[in-house]
């Protein structure tokens, strides 16, 4: 296991992300840059080969600075989106137990935000359970805070996805911050061929919650040169350069139909780094990008 160090943030703490490779479908977003590295350890995620997640994971510490950071971009207008992911660099829940920040987040969305009428939105991405779940449980939910959990086939979370919280325990908290108010989005991803996502589906189709993402395992060009013919990676197609490694079209469908069939009349549906003719054979809205970075 890596080691942990606290420290300020050398770089800004919300900064435009644009990632978006030849021919994919996906919204810009803010980065909400407040630690690097997980306590998690997922066998596919590109975190893993990055240096700060093999060698030393980085909890940033000045939070006078992400907040004035944060208030300055809430008060900008004419921006290209109104979302900051708190989840891309890490999950946004997995350090939350050793260095609690959403709480004091939550109160700053709900002053300088929601009290304002202002479109920001804070979104954290998350494996996490209840356990990690204090500040929402505590704190009253503004309508700027929107949490997401990333929620795999029990079976695929128990073999790809070590340190996260079994896939039961993240459809409790969704289902219990649901009740309690809280903006709660869903993702489907990485969908891994050869597991089941039925129960999964039924579940989140009873949860309703107010949008799902789907997204099947896929390999960036960061991370393609280390995964690129092991395991699960093993079924990805060649890319296009500077593309992303996916499942053979027909096989994306078929792990897309049936899921997309049974949520449909329950909620907004999206896909995660697809293409826009995945996006509509499916029936999915690509131009407006209802997927789970979009603030819209």
């Amino acid at each position: 296991m890596p080691s942990t160090s606290q420290c300020p943030n050398p770089e800004p703490y919300v900064a435009l992300l644009r990632s978006t490779p030849a021919r994919t479908v996906c919204p810009n977003f803010y980065l909400l840059d407040h630690a690097r590295g997980c306590n998690f350890n997922c066998s596919y995620c590109f975190l893993r080969d990055i240096e700060y997640n093999r060698k030393e994971r980085r909890l940033f510490d000045d939070t006078d600075r992400l907040f004035a950071e944060i208030r300055d971009w809430v008060d900008h207008d004419n921006l290209e989106t109104y979302l900051a992911n708190a989840g891309n660099m890490t999950d946004g829940l997995s350090f939350e137990n050793e260095r609690p920040i959403w709480g004091d987040l939550v109160e700053l969305m709900r002053g300088h935000a929601e009290k304002r009428n202002r479109p920001h939105c804070l979104l954290v991405v998350t494996k996490a359970g209840l356990s990690h779940c204090r500040a929402f449980l505590e704190h009253k939910p503004p309508r700027n805070v929107i949490v997401s959990f990333s929620i795999n086939a029990p079976e695929a979370a128990r073999d790809h996805e070590a340190g996260a919280a079994p896939s039961a325990e993240r459809i409790a908290a969704a289902n219990k911050l649901i009740e309690l108010g809280w903006r709660v989005r869903v993702r489907m991803d990485p969908m891994i061929q050869g597991y089941d996502y039925t129960w999964v589906t039924e579940e989140v189709r009873r949860m309703a919650p107010e949008r799902v993402t789907l997204g099947t395992l896929r390999a960036d060009p960061t991370l393609l040169p280390e995964v690129r013919g092991v395991g699960i990676f093993a079924a990805l197609d060649e890319p296009e350069p500077e593309s992303i490694a996916r499942y053979p079209r027909e096989v994306r469908m078929a792990m897309y139909g049936p899921v997309v069939e049974r949520l449909r009349d329950v909620t907004s549906l999206g896909l995660c780094e697809e293409t826009e003719d995945i996006w509509a054979d499916l029936g999915l809205d690509y131009v407006n990008k209802t997927c789970n970075c979009n603030h819209i």
